[in-house]
């Protein structure tokens, strides 16, 4: 039954000491659900992600989950560790029950498909941020979860990375998998989820996905200039803003594109690429 409910939460509150972080969360998690949690930094985003996953403990309320669940979930920050990543993914598939050939199967399949194939025997603690994250995303998407848990998940990705990452989970999400994500990059939202909340006061407001798909977004790559950065009114329309070096990639509602290309362009930015994203 594609109705069956996988994880339930019930009148959920969380307390840091003694700060509130969220209060009186009811959500139910079907198979097929996509689900966006939108917020600024610090609303509780990854927190609810990790009571969803069972990471952190809940002060109040209680998290009920169907008979053996798979969850998989890709951090916002993964552990520097000595490990390499086929070590680190091998002892993964282990802990999962798969065999050694599935194992070396599956993972040859999704280095490939990520552009790791050098990385594979680098420690992970040596690799960069985006490289990392992909190690992240190829840990969970091993094999089939009934239920991903993703926060920010497009963090450190590069353009390529994240398209291919974008299908991935589209995929498992017509195969019945129920996705959960944290992030704050809307055009994601617009690919990926059909159920989204925004969190504010502690609380999760129901948001209209009609209205966020309404919005169309351009992806600007620029040539910054050394010690460049974005001040705070520029931060304020773009929607993400991703630093390699000295590249810099905005994601900018269409509306918003000639204003923030003119404000850049004027600081001594060089465009480099400058394109419509698909919804």
């Amino acid at each position: 039954m594609m109705d069956r409910v996988l994880i339930s939460l019930n009148a959920i509150s969380k307390y840091f000491g003694r700060k509130l972080i969220l209060e009186d969360i009811n959500l139910e998690i079907t198979p097929q659900k996509a689900i966006a949690f939108l917020g600024p930094n610090g609303s509780g985003k990854s927190t609810l992600l990790k009571i969803i996953a069972g990471l952190t403990t809940i002060s109040s309320g209680a998290v009920n989950y169907t008979p053996q669940l798979k969850i998989a979930y890709i951090p916002e920050n993964f552990p520097k560790i000595d490990l390499t990543p086929a070590e680190f993914i091998k002892a993964l598939g282990s802990i999962g029950g798969l065999t050694p050939e599935q194992v070396s199967t599956s993972m040859t399949d999704l280095f490939q498909a990520f552009q790791m194939d050098d990385m594979r025997d680098v420690p992970i603690k040596h690799l960069s941020k985006g490289t990392i994250q992909k190690v992240a995303v190829i840990q969970a998407l091993l094999t089939t979860p009934d239920v991903l848990l993703l926060d920010e998940p497009l963090s450190g990705q590069d353009i390529q990375s994240q398209q291919l990452f974008i299908r991935m989970v589209q995929k498992l999400h017509q195969q019945g998998v129920a996705t959960v994500m944290s992030c704050h990059e809307r055009f994601l939202v617009n690919q990926l989820a059909n159920t989204a909340y925004e969190i504010s006061d502690h609380q999760l407001i129901p948001l209209d996905l009609s209205s966020l798909k309404q919005v169309k977004y351009d992806m600007l790559i620029f040539e910054a200039p050394s010690e460049a950065a974005l001040d705070v009114e520029l931060d304020r329309l773009v929607e993400h803003a991703e630093w390699d070096h000295n590249r810099l990639k905005v994601i900018v509602p269409s509306d918003h594109s000639d204003v923030v290309l003119k404000a850049l362009l004027k600081r001594q930015f060089k465009l480099r690429t400058m394109e419509g994203m698909d919804q």
